[in-house]
């Protein structure tokens, strides 16, 4: 895989615009899903995503070949939505901005065997409340766990596409989860929270 990509930014280097595209088309739909994670707007994470492929081929120069293309490419999208997140905050913010609930990655989670309404509905509130949380965490752990759950990167994964020590990503990882574990304890909910995107947090 990484050579593989590696041969199409060297295509790319070259003027071949159908390497570009290739490259584009293999990672439109998950530097899309991690932007609208970080963002939680459709089309403002849209407009990020653009701009991260222009950011990208404007640099494409200084990609590393000796290093995955993904992380590459993960670290300037993550740097990009942050950078979106501080000058967003510094204009207007607000809590009660909407944030999308129960999507379909989101619903994955419910258990598929529950005929009981009424855990149905606990269910869904858990789900929202965990979502709320991860929208809500600071960028630097939203990023970290959005990369972790949602595009199952590993620790090691993680630290080399943030360019941050393994031990930050570990501690980050755990104090995301301690926040969304209060909050849990804030909303009622008694026990364990069980996962984030498949993944246990």
């Amino acid at each position: 895989m990484k050579r593989e990509d590696a041969i199409l930014v060297e295509r790319c280097l070259e003027g071949d615009e159908k390497a570009f595209e290739e490259l584009l088309t293999k990672y439109r739909s998950p530097v899309f899903s991690i932007c609208l994670r970080m963002v939680k707007n459709h089309s403002d994470a849209e407009d990020l995503a653009q701009e991260v492929f222009i950011r990208t081929f404007n640099v494409l120069d200084r990609y590393n070949p000796l290093y995955p293309f993904s992380s590459w490419l993960y670290r300037i999208t993550s740097n990009l939505c942050i950078d979106f997140i501080r000058r967003r905050k510094k204009n207007i913010y607000s809590l009660d901005e909407p944030v999308s609930g129960s999507d379909g990655e989101m619903s994955r989670q419910l258990p598929a065997d529950t005929v009981d309404p009424d855990r149905e509905l606990e269910n869904r509130e858990m789900m929202e409340v965990l979502n709320q949380a991860i929208a809500d965490l600071p960028e630097h752990y939203r990023i970290i766990v959005i990369l972790r759950h949602q595009e199952d990167l590993s620790y090691g994964e993680i630290s080399e596409n943030l360019g941050i020590p393994l031990g930050t990503v570990k501690a980050r990882i755990h104090r995301a989860r301690n926040m969304i574990k209060q909050v849990f304890m804030e909303k009622g909910f008694i026990g364990e929270i069980g996962t984030v995107e498949g993944d246990p947090l």
